[in-house]
């Protein structure tokens, strides 16, 4: 999977690495085990580690994952930890952290808030408010803004979920997506929302008050749908639906459907077409 890709799978990676991160209930070793390191010890009460860090491996004894922590209740049911610090280790490696999080040992699901960030080792960022990992559905979710950055690249949206078993990812509204280009400058798309992506079939939907403008103009649709080519990760087509307006060069195009293939820079327009010529006078010419 290349990087552009990868800043559509970022926040599904981020449930990826809670869930491995929760799965260590059923590692939790007693104190003293190697695999708790810098714990210095239970405090009265026999429950509470102040310093900790988990380890999880694979298989063949290879670190998978690991969560940090300054404060934690290991044998209560829901494991307070404060503040988060977890990686998750392959071929690109996610760093989390938050100031706070829950793991509940009965449903597995994890949450976490305050300043929620998660970088990953090829270049990428996702910062939220709070996060939430359902184990039952799968699913990570949060209500709060989400802005995730890459270099030449930022999306951002409030509300979210990811679902990693279907490669796919919604955000759910006031999506704002930031791209840019040293030869073609920057192009920034916004919809109402929802946005939502198939990074396994290489697809994105915007939906609802869809705006595309760069510095030749804008284009205006009810909906758009964006296909990437597997091979280079470059927009191979976009399809606009409803009410397409096409704004550039004091011309304004009108259709009920346009198709633009990026790389031979066609447009094709269907569903009662009507170019629309608009003098600097402000007088209107069909």
């Amino acid at each position: 999977m290349t990087k552009k890709t990868k800043l559509f799978t970022l926040w599904i990676g981020v449930a990826a690495l809670i869930l491995s991160a929760g799965c260590s209930k059923r590692t939790l070793p007693p104190t003293g085990n190697p695999a708790v390191a810098g714990a210095p010890g239970l405090q009265p009460g026999g429950d509470v580690v102040s310093t900790f860090t988990l380890v999880g491996h694979t298989q063949t004894g290879r670190k998978k994952w690991e969560v940090q922590g300054e404060t934690a209740d290991l044998m209560a049911e829901k494991v307070n930890l404060s503040p988060v610090s977890a990686t998750s280790f392959g071929n690109v490696d996610v760093h989390l952290t938050a100031k706070k999080g829950q793991f509940d040992r009965s449903s597995e699901n994890v949450h976490l808030e305050g300043d929620v960030v998660v970088t990953t080792t090829d270049g990428a960022q996702l910062t939220t408010e709070s996060l939430d990992w359902v184990q039952q559905t799968e699913t990570g979710t949060t209500p709060d803004r989400v802005v995730v950055t890459r270099p030449g690249m930022t999306v951002s949206g409030t509300g979210g979920v990811g679902y990693p078993k279907l490669k796919q990812v919604r955000l759910e509204k006031e999506i704002v997506v930031v791209l840019e280009d040293p030869k073609k400058g920057r192009t920034i798309i916004t919809c109402s929302g929802p946005m939502e992506v198939d990074y396994g079939a290489n697809k994105a939907r915007f939906w609802r008050n869809v705006r595309v403008e760069d510095a030749k103009g804008f284009i205006l649709a009810d909906r758009m749908d964006v296909a990437l080519d597997p091979r280079t990760n470059q927009v191979e087509k976009a399809v606009f639906w409803g009410h397409v307006e096409i704004h550039q060069e004091g011309k304004v195009a009108t259709a009920n459907r346009a198709n633009y293939w990026q790389p031979q820079g066609r447009i094709q327009l269907m569903g009662h077409p009507k170019l629309v010529m608009i003098p600097q006078e402000g007088k209107i010419i069909e």
